[in-house]
Order: structure tokens, then sequence, then C-alpha cells
């Protein structure tokens, strides 16, 4: 019996074992077997095979500037900068003008005069125009500062606290370096009968009493008769 069980046992299709092959594909085989692997492969270029090293010889700069011209045209100084920065400040537009008020900039005159030449009223506003930066709201000015801020605290890193990084460090001068205090003859918790209490309803409670003080006028005429005594 036991010689047939391992008979039994030996027999292919009675027990399969699962092997693992090296082989089996699995996973995404198929994208990592065009995976490019940098070290491993010595390929040339076809600009590397088709150049031709002339030793010394220099581009030609007629034909670079040419190009140059083609691919991205004249630059803005050539087109804008004919007199400078004349035009820099001539910015404001004739809505900013009329919705803003910036037509009192011009410091026009008040009456226009009558030129026959031209046959109209002159000067026109529309004529001359504002020279002067556009308005500006100050919202790119805010939005820099939020900006820097942004770019302050992505290099401070993530080990800093909220108080750290709020805290404002004031200057010397903003401390309070003088204490004012109530001379002991007029302090009432210095005065020695509040020491002393025998009345029990007045236990635990505030029943402070002031010092007796004499007023300056009786104090002098005192201190005379004291004198003169």
């Amino acid at each position: 019996m036991h010689g047939n069980v391992e008979a039994w046992l030996n027999i292919p299709g009675w027990r399969i074992e699962q092997r693992y092959a090296p082989g089996v594909l699995i996973g995404n085989w198929a994208e990592e077997r065009y995976t490019f692997k940098k070290g491993s492969y010595k390929h040339n270029t076809t600009h590397r095979i088709d150049f031709q090293n002339y030793g010394n010889h220099r581009p030609d700069v007629i034909i670079r500037r040419k190009r140059e011209l083609l691919n991205e045209g004249l630059p803005q100084e050539l087109i804008f900068h004919h007199h400078g920065n004349r035009y820099a400040r001539n910015l404001v537009t004739w809505y900013d003008e009329d919705y803003n008020g910036r037509y009192k900039e011009k410091k026009l005159p008040e009456l226009r005069t009558w030129t026959s030449k031209h046959v109209s009223w002159l000067p026109e506003k529309s004529d001359i125009h504002v020279q002067a930066p556009p308005t500006n709201f100050g919202l790119l000015g805010k939005l820099q500062k939020k900006w820097r801020d942004q770019a302050r605290s992505a290099m401070e890193g993530d080990y800093k606290s909220v108080y750290t990084t709020s805290y404002k460090d004031f200057p010397p001068d903003a401390a309070v370096h003088m204490r004012y205090a109530t001379p002991k003859m007029e302090s009432s918790s210095l005065h020695p009968p509040n020491k002393v209490i025998k009345d029990l309803q007045l236990r635990n409670k505030s029943a402070l009493k002031l010092p007796e003080k004499m007023p300056p006028d009786i104090a002098i005429g005192a201190i005379q008769s004291n004198h003169s005594v």
C-alpha cells in the first residue's frame, strides 16, 4: 500500500506544485521593456555623425542677423524708444482721465481760444495727453508683498512654530523702564490700622481705610504753633 501511494504522488497531474518561474511577465512588463537606462548604451547621433569641424572658422554674422530678425523681429527699443524715454509716461488712457478725474493734471487754461487757422477751439483735451504713470490701486504692490512673504516662508523650513514666525521684535525704547507707586504716607495697603482687623464681620473682606492726611494750610499752621510754643 505504501508503494502504491508513492507511485500515485509521482504521477503527473495528481499533484501539481505551484512554482514561480523567472520568465513570467508580471506588472507593467510592456512599459518596462521600453525604459531607457542611462549609461548602458553608447549610441551616436546624426548631428555628431554629419558634423564637420572646420577648425577656426567663424559663422557669418550677416546671415545670423538676418535669421534673428526673421525669427524674433525688431526689438522693443527700436519700435517705441525713438526719442528716449519720452513716451514712457504716456500710459494714461482716456477712460482713466474721465472716470478717475485725471484730466485735472493737464493744467489746461480754463477758457479756450478760437483759432482760424485750424477752425476750431484750442486747446482740445483729447489732443493733450496726461504725462504721468497710470492709476495704480495698489494691487501690484500687494501681490508682490504676498509673493515675497510666501517665498520667505518657504525658505524658513518646517520646524518653526506659528509664534516664532509671527513674533515681532520691538525696539528697546518700547519697554517701560519707569515704575510709579503711591507714597507710603498715602497708601492704604501700607496703613498700619488696616493690618489689624478685630471685627469678625470684616474678616475676608476688603475694608481698607485711607490714612488721614492733614490739609497743607492747617499743617503749616500747626507747625508754626508748635514752634512758637
